[in-house]
């Protein structure tokens, strides 16, 4: 029950990824797998795909503590979800905006004046990045990476928590 229902054991490990694995007493309660990563940004979704790639079981941990407005969003890190991505776009809408005005002096015939819609263009923005999130989420998916949205904590060397704000596993 809850979000750990789904983790099963996927396929064996690949030999050149045995160091990773090393024999632990089996402990109640606790999901076993060869390598974890912590965080969904580009370099935790990379080695997440790269290690699933190798044979190993995988586990990727990502949680967003909701902003003071209650914001959190999905797999892509600060970067595609509130940082380069959205500044990206908002910057090319700014050029488009600019292209438009300076358009007559190459040439180009207006036939009516425009002006700009900040929600079209904030809701464009939101769903590029939500089909981002998918994206990534669909990738996990087929390379059988066990995506958990939860804290991860580091206990030792061997041992991770995973807590959501209704329970918490031990990896």
């Amino acid at each position: 029950q809850g979000p750990f229902r789904h983790l099963t054991r996927s396929k064996p490990i690949h030999r050149s990824l045995s160091y990773l694995s090393k024999p632990k007493p089996p402990k109640k309660d606790v999901q076993d797998y060869d390598f974890v990563v912590i965080g969904g940004g580009s370099g935790g979704l990379a080695a997440s795909k790269q290690a699933a790639d190798l044979g190993a079981k995988v586990a990727l941990l990502d949680f967003v503590d909701p902003s003071w407005q209650g914001n959190t969003w999905g797999l892509g890190g600060t970067c595609v979800s509130v940082g380069c991505i959205p500044k990206k776009l908002f910057h090319q809408a700014a050029l488009l905006g600019q292209a438009a005005k300076d358009a007559p002096s190459f040439g180009w015939q207006q036939q009516q004046s425009h002006t700009h819609d900040w929600g079209a263009l904030t809701n464009t923005v939101q769903a590029h990045i939500k089909s981002l999130n998918f994206g990534y989420r669909s990738q996990l998916i087929s390379k059988h990476v066990d995506y958990i949205n939860a804290m991860g904590k580091l206990l030792d060397a061997n041992t991770i928590e995973a807590k959501t704000s209704t329970e918490t596993k031990t990896l």
